[in-house]
C-alpha cells in the first residue's frame, strides 16, 4: 500500500490548471488591445494618404469641379484594400476652403473618418478605437498650381 501526504493531490501538476484563466486574461486585456492599437496605426495611415492624394488634386483642380473629383477619390479609397481595411462606418467627409497669403494661393482639406475597431472588446466597450467607434481629421494645406483656380 502506498503512502499519501496529507492532501492528497500532486504538486506536479498545478500550474496546469492556472493556465487557462491566465490565457483569458492574457488575452482579453493585453493581446486584442494591442492588436487593435497596432491597427490603429495602419488606419491612420490609410486615412492620412486618402487626404494627401485629395489634397493633391484640390491643388490642380478649378473650384467648380473639386467636390465631383474629391467623391470619386473617396469611392476609389473604399473599393481598395486600404479603404477596406480601415472598416469606415460612414463615407469620409472632406471639406476646402482657399486662401491668400501675399501672391500665393492655397487650399486646405479637411477630411473626418468615422471608424469602428478592427476587434471589439466588450470590457473596453467605452474607450475609442478599442471597443467604441471613433472619429478623426485630417487636415492639409497646400499652394495652387493655378492660383485662378480658386475662382474658376
Amino acid at each position: 500500500m502506498q503512502q499519501y501526504n496529507k492532501s492528497m493531490r500532486s504538486i506536479r501538476g498545478s500550474a496546469i490548471s492556472e493556465m487557462p484563466p491566465a490565457m483569458i486574461v492574457l488575452f482579453f486585456f493585453a493581446v486584442f488591445p494591442l492588436v487593435n492599437l497596432i491597427f490603429l496605426g495602419v488606419v491612420f495611415a490609410s486615412c492620412v494618404s486618402l487626404n494627401t492624394i485629395e489634397l493633391r488634386e484640390a491643388a490642380r483642380t478649378p473650384r467648380s469641379q473639386l467636390t465631383a473629383v474629391l467623391t470619386l477619390l473617396q469611392e476609389d479609397w473604399q473599393t481598395n484594400i486600404l479603404g477596406h481595411l480601415t472598416g469606415t462606418i460612414a463615407t469620409p467627409e472632406s471639406n476646402f476652403s482657399y486662401t491668400n497669403i501675399g501672391e500665393d494661393s492655397y487650399v486646405s482639406v479637411a477630411t473626418t473618418f468615422n471608424l469602428k475597431p478592427f476587434i471589439p472588446i466588450p470590457f473596453f466597450n467605452q474607450i475609442p478605437a478599442l471597443g467604441k467607434s471613433w472619429s478623426f481629421s485630417v487636415k492639409g494645406k497646400r499652394v495652387l498650381e493655378n492660383p485662378n483656380y480658386a475662382y474658376m
